[in-house]
C-alpha cells in the first residue's frame, strides 16, 4: 500500500498507562514537530514521523506519544531517514491483520544488534525492522510493506502494533514516514 499521507495538524497526548490508551486529546492546542499524532477513534493512531535529518536519529515514545530525547532511556523507536531502530524488543508478523490483532504474540522477539558499525550500515543488516519497505530501482520510490505488523514490547513492558503506511508526505517529500499502531493487550 503506498499512500500519501495527510499532514495532520500536531498534538500530543499524555498517557499515564498502556495499553489503555485514551483518544480524546489534552491539549490541543500542543505541538511536537517530530512526531504528530491523530486518534483514529477505533483505539489507534497515525503519526507522521520526521525523520529527513541525514545525521541524527528522530525519536519517539509510545507511552507518552511524544518525540523525546534519545539521551534518555524512555524511546522506543528512532528513525533516520528509512532506518529504524530500536529500544524495545520487536515480532515480526508476516501477513497480520493490523485490526484483527489485539494480543500480544508471547514469543518471537528479537531486538537490534548490538554492533554499531553493523546496524548503522546503509542496508540496515541487523535493525529489527529491517525490510519494512520494498524500493524500486527504477523509480528510486520506498513503498511500506502492508503485509507486515510489527508488535512492539517497550522498555515499560507494554505492547504495541506498528504498521508502516508511507516514506513520502502529499508533495512527495520523503523521510516523513506515517506510521499506524495501537497499544495491545499483553500476552496471556
Amino acid at each position: 500500500m503506498n499512500l500519501r499521507f495527510l499532514v495532520f495538524p500536531c498534538t500530543l497526548f499524555a498517557c499515564a498507562c498502556v495499553p489503555a490508551v485514551d483518544d480524546e486529546v489534552d491539549d490541543p492546542g500542543s505541538t511536537d514537530e517530530v512526531f504528530q499524532t491523530e486518534a483514529q477513534g477505533d483505539g489507534s493512531f497515525i503519526s507522521v514521523v520526521d525523520a529527513r535529518d541525514e545525521a541524527a536519529f528522530t525519536y519517539i515514545d509510545f507511552e507518552s506519544r511524544a518525540g523525546v530525547d534519545g539521551a534518555s532511556a524512555a524511546w522506543d523507536l528512532g528513525f533516520l531517514r528509512f532506518n529504524i531502530a530500536t529500544h524495545a524488543e520487536v515480532a515480526v508478523l508476516g501477513g497480520a491483520d493490523f485490526d484483527a490483532l489485539v494480543v500480544a504474540p508471547a514469543d518471537g522477539y528479537v531486538v537490534d544488534a548490538s554492533d554499531p558499525e553493523t546496524a548503522m550500515q546503509e542496508t540496515m543488516p541487523g535493525y529489527a525492522f529491517d525490510l519494512w519497505y520494498d524500493y524500486d530501482p527504477m523509480t528510486h520510490v520506498l513503498s511500506a510493506r502492508a503485509d507486515l505488523v510489527y508488535v512492539v514490547r517497550t522498555p515499560e513492558d507494554n505492547y504495541f502494533k506498528v504498521q508502516l503506511l508511507d516514506y513520502y508526505d502529499d508533495a512527495g517529500t520523503p523521510g516523513l514516514l506515517s506510521l499506524r499502531w495501537a497499544p495491545l493487550a499483553p500476552p496471556a
